[in-house]
């Protein structure tokens, strides 16, 4: 495959990319986290990552969904301080087995504009291992995916 993959905000038609089969790695926050994660669980083989920032939906509700996300799944937490709630966040990650948790301490809700700059480095620098992994299994899309400044903020 030659195409490079499409870096997609769920309000910025994911949904419809992965619908055209086109690779993409879909970021999504707070309440339109299940519809994403929904995405990611039905169509594998286009959604290259997930992304979610500060995630809002009912965990033990969508636990089934949850294990059949099968793409490599970032969730990144806001915490102000040591009362923000990140149990949520936490749930969400633990119930997806290819997820990593990460929480960006000091940083307002969302995380997405309360902390560009950590946020950008998490996830570019998961979007390069979520493709290095395809590369590994044979999915690998060619060339990698460019990683432009400012793209996930």
């Amino acid at each position: 495959m030659t195409t490079i993959a499409g870096i997609r905000w769920w309000d910025d038609d994911a949904q419809m990319a992965v619908a055209a089969s086109i690779p993409t790695h879909v970021f999504a926050s707070n309440t339109d986290s299940a519809a994403a994660i929904e995405l990611a669980a039905r169509n594998p083989e286009t959604v290259l990552s997930l992304i979610l920032a500060d995630p809002i939906l009912d965990v033990d509700t969508h636990t089934d969904l949850l294990a059949q996300v099968t793409v490599p799944t970032l969730v990144v937490a806001s915490a102000l301080d040591t009362t923000t709630d990140l149990t949520v966040a936490q749930r969400l990650a633990g119930g997806i087995d290819n997820a990593v948790f990460v929480v960006i301490d000091g940083c307002t809700h969302p995380v997405h504009t309360g902390n560009r700059e950590s946020f950008h480095e998490w996830t570019s620098s998961f979007v390069t291992i979520a493709e290095g992994l395809a590369l590994r299994s044979g999915t690998a899309l060619t060339p990698p995916t460019p990683l432009v400044e400012g793209a996930f903020g």
